[in-house]
């Protein structure tokens, strides 16, 4: 799991209160046969029957146009592959799961208009956009100077905390 996942991670359990199981690996087959394999970043629960998938790319520069079809079609049929449809109701059953893609708002371009219609595009397929730019705000107003945080990633951001103040 990688950094970002982590606090994506963290987000969930100290501002959602889900559970979650991280990096949970399957099979693909691509369309010549050739197979590889893909992991769901974060599968969690929020203990109230609701279950979410989510996808995480951290993109701090590269900026997806609202014209790149292929990429963001790449991203869309990451999260709604057989494959990975499949591996989820292994773990939950033939229970309804949400799907998030969370990136960075830069990532999908800094004009606000290419952001909605890329945003449409995943509407459409059923997959909700979410965005670090506004989890890292929520997590860092949870996180308090006078906590005691177990995780580095909430304990960085309690220390960073401190010294704003």
């Amino acid at each position: 799991m990688d950094v970002n996942e982590e606090i994506i991670k963290e987000w969930l359990h100290l501002c959602k209160k889900q559970f979650t199981i991280e990096n949970i690996c399957f099979k693909i087959v691509g369309p010549k046969g050739g197979s590889n394999y893909s992991d769901i970043d974060l599968l969690a629960t929020d203990g109230k029957g609701n279950f979410y998938d989510y996808e995480v790319k951290w993109r701090s520069v590269y900026s997806v146009g609202a014209t790149d079809k292929e990429t963001i079609g790449a991203y869309i049929n990451q999260m709604t592959r057989r494959e990975r449809l499949k591996k989820i109701q292994e773990i939950i059953g033939d229970k309804p799961v949400k799907r998030i893609f969370i990136t960075t708002k830069v990532h999908f371009g800094k004009s606000l208009k290419k952001r909605q219609s890329i945003e449409q595009e995943f509407r459409l397929a059923n997959i909700k956009i979410m965005y670090f730019d506004d989890i890292i705000k929520e997590l860092t107003s949870f996180v308090s100077t006078l906590g005691r945080y177990n995780s580095p990633i909430l304990q960085t951001i309690r220390i960073l905390r401190l010294f704003d103040e």
